[in-house]
């Protein structure tokens, strides 16, 4: 209401110094109260005022019967929209479609796209449209530009729009202030989600260079800065579409990226199979929504917790616990109602938390309960430790691309990477029946005829102890520095694909790796062998502020250390962490103990072993 009498305002202000002076009464200006996420309605019901039903039918009127040419503004980021009628949600399926518009998105949750800047695009879309020519200029989120789950709507925008330009200002918080060559990058707004321009233009018909016919796609142009806030207004405010800083995007299936990418090699890449295709029972990890409260290193500290959730009221816990306000997905009263109806220390499980960081939850595996959710389908099939998972991102931010690890237990959505965007999945290797089945048959979780494909070209007959081996290749394959350089770009949008083997000894040989990089991983004794860099300084200190000496030295305080360890180790990364420096980071203010430092210990050869083992992984591509 305030802009749009501002609005009013301001037009009046200018059309008067402009010398404008009506004849009569002044006309009405062509600005309506109106929400666009609506559609136009012949009669306006349920209005408080007279003045405010005429409004509304006027907005409704310019809606059916106007032609709308040019749709500018900055739309509201809200990723929880409020805005679901029927006509808006009716016109949003068209982005929920695989490219090409005919079979659904293929998305175990694309609630995302329901954003309401997605929505304002969608609306503009259509008006567009159905006008035959305009224009869209907008400033949005740009978690569209590749996101993979975005896929159908940037299908159906270059199927709609002739031309489409996209400004990458970035200045998203959580890359930590910086482009990817150090420099400094700030937001445009005070906001922490990163933006850009979207411009796009639907010429008339008679002036369209290309068909109209379905699937023919419109021409993309694509441009990026990192810089402070200043830097970009000033570019924005000389620059235009003419500049020659443009540069064509390549309308690559299936993702239609509106982001540059390097596409030498896609079609090797394709040939290979997806992990979620393979792997026929996968989910993200456990979303909690109260680490603080749900996860800890001692099992007694946990188990207290728990004691503390059975007897005292809602409103102590909340102060006790520093609990904070309940949520649509997470409430006191059902993480309680949860608790007393699963009251067993047996119930308290290990859980891969971290990178070599395993701690304890209380592992009931109800959604909405103590955990938001925590995702049973996949986790009960760990639970009893007994199986071997596969933990990989579905995307990466960065170029060089490492997000993929190991577990043996439930774990946590953020274990690989905490990193926006680096959402972690686990894709068990072993399906067990449910405890109330007089089935007990263990299964293998992969799909009959890619692992029948797979065995054919490995020269395996599929055999009882076959599946191990194949996932050991695969955990191979991914720690490739062969296959993460060929494929670094298309790793950065969608799930890894495997290729098949090449022949019977490639395969010998990448499955041999991925063996010993699977139990050295899983920390077995055996595989890590004797383990140096001695901790140096008296009794267990705390840890202050873990660093880095150029002696070669990880400190943890002023007076103690550990000795002689690479700086490559320290360095290293794995998905979002790099875990030599994290382990200690996550344990400040802590006393180590001696199964600590044992601990870290490990953790270090267990790098420099990860290293060593990568590099002599060969995988012709």
């Amino acid at each position: 209401m305030a802009s749009y009498a501002m609005c009013h305002m301001k037009l009046d202000m200018m059309l008067t110094d402009l010398g404008y002076k009506p004849s009569g009464n002044p006309p009405r200006l062509g600005v309506y109260l109106t929400n666009s996420l609506e559609e136009g309605e012949t009669v306006a019901q349920n209005l408080f005022a007279q003045w405010l039903a005429n409004e509304a039918k006027s907005a409704s009127e310019i809606k059916r019967q106007m032609p709308i040419m040019c749709i500018i503004g900055n739309p509201p980021y809200s990723g929880e929209s409020a805005n679901k009628g029927d006509w808006i949600m009716d016109l949003m399926q068209a982005y929920k479609k695989e490219p090409g518009g005919k079979m659904r998105l293929d998305e175990r949750n694309p609630k995302w796209i329901n954003n309401d800047y997605v929505k304002f695009v969608r609306f503009s879309e259509h008006m567009i449209s159905k006008n035959g020519s305009g224009i869209l200029g907008f400033i949005t989120s740009n978690s569209f530009l590749e996101n993979t789950t975005f896929r159908g709507m940037r299908w159906h925008l270059l199927n709609s729009f002739d031309l489409i330009y996209i400004f990458d200002l970035h200045g998203n918080a959580d890359d930590g202030g910086f482009g990817p060559s150090g420099e400094v990058d700030k937001n445009v707004f005070d906001i922490r989600e990163g933006v850009s321009l979207l411009i796009a233009v639907k010429k008339p018909a008679g002036h369209v260079k290309k068909t109209t016919a379905p699937g023919v796609l419109g021409q993309a142009f694509h441009r990026q800065i990192w810089a402070t806030r200043k830097a970009k207004y000033d570019v924005l405010l000389k620059d235009s579409l003419k500049s020659n800083e443009w540069n064509r995007i390549e309308n690559f299936a299936p993702q239609y990226a509106l982001s540059p990418r390097e596409y030498k090699g896609i079609k090797s890449f394709q040939n290979g199979f997806s992990l979620p295709e393979f792997y026929r029972v996968n989910s993200t990890g456990i979303l909690t929504a109260r680490d603080a409260l749900t996860v800890d290193i001692d099992f007694e500290v946990l188990w207290k917790r728990i004691c503390d959730f059975a007897i005292l009221d809602a409103t102590s816990l909340r102060e006790k616990y520093n609990l904070g306000k309940d949520t649509r997905d997470w409430k006191i009263a059902f993480a309680k109602s949860d608790v007393l109806k699963n009251m067993s220390r047996s119930s308290i499980k290990p859980l891969n938390y971290r990178l070599f960081d395993k701690r304890f939850t209380f592992f009931t595996g109800k959604s909405r309960g103590f955990h938001t959710n925590p995702r049973l389908d996949v986790m009960r099939h760990v639970t009893n430790g007994d199986n071997f998972v596969l933990a990989a991102c579905r995307q990466c931010i960065d170029d060089s691309w490492a997000n993929v690890f190991i577990a043996d237990q439930i774990g946590d959505d953020s274990y690989v990477s905490n990193r926006s965007k680096e959402r972690g999945y686990f894709f068990p290797l072993y399906l067990y029946p449910q405890p109330d089945s007089l089935d007990t048959t263990r299964r293998v979780n992969f799909d009959p005829k890619i692992y029948a494909a797979i065995c054919k070209a490995a020269g395996i007959a599929g055999a009882d102890g076959d599946e191990l081996r194949v996932f050991d290749y695969i955990y191979g394959v991914l720690h490739s520095p062969d296959y993460r350089s060929c494929y670094a770009q298309f790793l950065k949008i969608d799930f890894p694909r495997i290729p098949y083997p090449q022949s019977p000894e490639i395969f010998a040989h990448i499955a041999e790796k991925g063996e010993q990089l699977r139990r050295l991983h899983l920390m077995q004794e055996a595989a890590i062998g004797a383990t140096p860099y001695a901790f140096r300084g008296e009794g267990m200190g705390e840890v202050v502020q873990p660093a880095y000496a150029d002696d070669g030295s990880v400190k943890i305080n002023s007076d103690q250390y550990f000795a002689d360890v690479p700086r490559f180790a320290w360095e290293f990364h794995i998905g979002g962490y790099q875990p030599a420096q994290k382990w200690l980071k996550d344990r400040k203010g802590r006393a180590l103990t001696f199964d600590d430092v044992r601990h870290y210990q490990k953790i270090i050869k267990i790098l420099v072993e990860t290293d060593r083992i990568m590099k002599e992984i060969v995988l012709p591509l």
